[in-house]
């Protein structure tokens, strides 16, 4: 798969690859708009102070679709859990248009938060398992391009429906997040189970079949191969949890990049998530109209998500000439410089830090989604990216009850207007996760998915068990 050239096969995937994640990123974008409007609507009960346990519940659901999923996808394969995973949370999307209250909501929102990881686990693993290493960055890039179209799109919704309709008018937004069900038969048809799976499975003769598929596919492009080069690969088994913790090398591997998706996850939505509602506040706080208020947070948060499309442009030269880890720590810092100003001045600087911001952490999250499948082996690979998914969405979920305690600060019932605790602690929490990444996370640009395995899990194992002290 490593000394392939770029196929036509391969480009089909990566449209197909990115279609999904496109949709699958647009119910976890819904969160934005969310937290400026359950609270306008007096059908959902749902308070200021409340909306944040709505955005955290997506996010449970996101943990468990995390760990769920991942281990689901080891079992059964890469494609039934993103082809059920997305039936979930397109399902789930309808739910949460249909339903009208607060405890409804809190159980459509958790359902599609696992359908949505689930799919997202599945999404990443593809991209690690089916491009050729030399190239499998840049096709992460690629796949980002999603984001970038999906982000101006709800926020295009959000800004020509919301403000010009009554509060209830956030339920047709959803509804867009179930197209989902569209893309399951375009998946199940064209879109091969992972042959790194099938190996790993047993399921020899299937790799073999789509592999020669391929090469046949490059001959006729007039492409001379390199002779394959055998590189030891863990065959008919699965890893547990608890082999997952008994094993000190992937542990530490999966602690390490846990703890800096955590970070980047936890620094992300906390600012993200409320970024038009704080920005709501502060037009409100300078004397404007509600309506006038609700018109130009949305138009702002349009123009962020225009700009959005920068990011995969610059991750596509970027993560091709950096090593992973190295862009992490180099666009976390950035990043956090650019969120950190968002709590300080007046609104014009909010704009601009806020536009800044949304293009670096698309950066941040690009790397991340090619690193995280990339430092662990393929037996362990729908578990362990399960397990830092999971440590990553659980800084998520605490986001929302985080910004209510530095946004609403006590005594209850008064009002607080503290942006500047929340933008710092965000910006905090993405410089400290990119530290310990850049420090203690393995390196794996340009190497095969078993060479990074080999060096980073089977010899420091072996290692271990040679030293007398052990």
């Amino acid at each position: 798969m490593d000394r392939l050239p770029v196929l036509r096969s391969h480009l089909l995937w990566i449209v197909l690859l990115a279609v999904n994640m496109m949709i699958e990123y647009y119910d976890n974008g819904l969160n934005i708009p969310l937290a400026t409007e359950l609270p306008r609507d007096p059908r959902t009960g749902v308070a200021p102070e409340a909306v944040g346990n709505v955005i955290s519940i997506f996010y449970a659901g996101m943990i468990a679709g995390a760990i769920v999923g991942g281990r689901l996808a080891d079992r059964f394969g890469r494609r039934p859990v993103l082809i059920w995973g997305t039936v979930l949370y397109s399902c789930a999307s309808l739910a949460t248009a249909a339903f009208p209250h607060y405890e409804m909501l809190l159980v459509s929102r958790f359902i599609t938060g696992i359908g949505v990881q689930a799919v997202t686990s599945a999404l990443v693993m593809y991209i690690a398992e089916l491009f050729p290493s030399a190239k499998r960055g840049r096709f992460v890039a690629v796949s980002t391009i999603s984001f970038t179209v999906t982000a101006p799109i709800l926020a295009a919704l959000a800004a020509f429906i919301l403000p010009a309709n009554p509060p209830g008018a956030w339920r047709i937004l959803p509804l867009v997040g179930a197209v989902g069900l569209f893309m399951v038969p375009f998946v199940r048809v064209l879109l091969p189970e992972s042959p790194r799976w099938l190996v790993t499975n047993g399921r020899i003769d299937d790799a073999e079949r789509l592999v020669d598929r391929l090469e046949r596919e490059a001959r006729r492009r007039g492409h001379e191969l390199a002779p394959v080069q055998s590189v030891p690969e863990s065959a008919g088994s699965r890893l547990s949890v608890r082999a997952l913790i008994m094993n000190p090398a992937l542990f530490r591997v999966v602690a390490v990049v846990g703890f800096g998706w955590f970070g980047a996850t936890l620094g992300l939505y906390l600012y993200q998530n409320f970024m038009v509602d704080v920005l709501y506040a502060m037009h409100l706080h300078a004397g404007s109209a509600e309506g006038a208020a609700l018109t130009s947070s949305y138009r702002s948060y349009l123009i962020w998500s225009s700009i959005y499309v920068i990011t995969p442009v610059l991750t596509f030269f970027l993560i091709s000439v950096l090593e992973r880890k190295t862009l992490i720590l180099l666009a976390s810092i950035a990043s956090a410089a650019s969120i950190a100003v968002m709590g300080f001045g007046g609104i014009p600087a909010y704009n601009a830090a806020a536009a800044i911001a949304t293009i670096l952490t698309g950066v941040v999250f690009s790397a991340y989604y090619a690193y995280i499948p990339e430092v662990v082996p393929t037996e362990a690979r729908g578990i362990a990216s399960g397990v830092i998914f999971g440590i990553g969405r659980t800084g998520a979920m605490v986001t929302g009850v985080l910004f209510t305690a530095l946004y609403y600060p006590a005594p209850k019932g008064t009002f607080g207007f503290d942006r500047a605790g929340v933008m710092l602690f965000a910006a905090g929490s993405y410089l400290v996760a990119a530290i310990v990444v850049a420090a203690f996370g393995p390196k794996t640009a340009g190497r095969s998915l078993e060479e990074v395995a080999n060096r980073e899990i089977r010899h420091r194992r072996e290692e271990r068990h040679a030293d007398p002290a052990h």
